[in-house]
């Protein structure tokens, strides 16, 4: 056996006996995984931020039992290259139900194990910034808890709790001290409860994820601030942008303008020029010194005087004669160019002045 074989070998199956046996493992679950009767085709993993499913869960399901402490509960197996992480959604097409991963463990780098609970209840709440969040959660009764809110040192316990588990995410942590709607009925009288409690480091797990925990106490429906609609307490109607300010028509914008007046100019001669504005329509527009102004690009100076919309223009120098200039109307809005004649200076006794 060549040595670049040897080492390829040494590659796939493992630098020790027990890292073969972990790799032989792994590929044999991989075989046979979808060819055991505990296998479901029909698990997929659901994404509660876009709410749909993201990819096929690839798992088996065995050993479905009901707690007092989760509820519903079923355990489940898959292989290495597929971890399960705790705090995440399972979806089950098969009879619509969500589960949450409870507990994940890694069994000898071979395969992943654990347990995941049935989400009973689907909670929604408002964040402050008026956006609306649901997830789906398992709720059991907590009313072996203590509610969280002590009063006058005395000790009140109650049978109105519930403990609410859901997968870590940052909107969780907006829930503490909020009032929510617990009830699958939408007639009065409609159950409210108070988060009084939470546990955020009770579920974590480090980097095989975590879950939110809280503790909610009955409390008493507000009907002036809980939609009942929206199955939000204290809801806050989201500011409305106002409506835009109409602005007057720009009327410098798809603006025609036009001189009139001769392109030459007589060396010694004043000749007077006249703009004229147009919109779209046709319609002239009215001069107005603080949007228009009157322009001349020369190399050399030239008399003016500027009145409104006309300009008298001299030019006394015979050394110009055959030299030419350009006229313009621009808009002070942006110094944009709306109008523009190139006069040529031309000879007192020349024609066509």
């Amino acid at each position: 056996m060549s040595l670049r074989l040897m080492k390829e070998r040494v590659k796939h199956s493992g630098f020790t006996v027990r890292e073969e046996m972990i790799i032989d493992g792994q590929n044999l679950l991989k075989e046979e995984l979808e060819h055991d009767s505990s296998y479901s085709p029909t698990m997929f993993f659901w994404n509660p931020v876009l709410g749909c499913d993201d990819r096929p869960a690839k798992v088996r399901i065995y050993n479905r039992k009901y707690s007092s402490l989760n509820g519903n509960y079923q355990n489940f197996l898959t292989t290495y290259d597929n971890p399960i992480k705790i705090g995440e959604y399972l979806h089950d097409t098969k009879d619509d139900t969500y589960w949450l991963i409870y507990n994940s463990f890694n069994v000898n780098d071979v395969h992943y194990e654990g347990k995941m609970i049935q989400c009973n209840y689907l909670l929604r709440w408002q964040l402050s910034s008026g956006k609306i969040i649901e997830r789906y959660t398992n709720i059991v009764s907590a009313s072996k808890y203590d509610v969280g809110e002590s009063g006058n040192s005395t000790l009140q316990l109650s049978s109105n709790n519930y403990t609410i588990l859901f997968g870590y995410c940052e909107e969780g942590f907006e829930l503490e001290g909020k009032r929510v709607f617990i009830d699958m009925r939408h007639i009065n009288p409609i159950k409210v409860f108070k988060i009084t409690r939470s546990d955020d480091v009770l579920y974590n797990s480090g980097n095989m994820g975590a879950l939110l925990s809280f503790i909610a106490d009955k409390d008493e429906f507000n009907p002036e601030f809980d939609n009942q609609e929206l199955r939000i307490c204290n809801y806050i109607k989201p500011e409305l942008s106002p409506s835009p300010v109409p602005q007057p028509p720009d009327e410098v914008k798809d603006l025609r303008c036009e001189i009139s007046g001769s392109k030459n100019l007589k060396n010694g001669y004043t000749r007077t020029y006249t703009a004229s504005l147009f919109n779209k329509e046709g319609n002239a527009v009215n001069w107005d010194d603080t949007l228009y102004n009157w322009n001349i690009q020369s190399d050399f100076d030239i008399e003016k005087i500027i009145a409104k919309n006309k300009i008298k223009i001299k030019v006394n120098d015979e050394t110009l004669i055959g030299l030419s200039f350009s006229l313009q109307v621009i808009s002070k809005t942006d110094n944009s160019i709306i109008a523009e004649d190139t006069i040529s200076i031309i000879e007192l006794i020349a024609k066509g002045g």
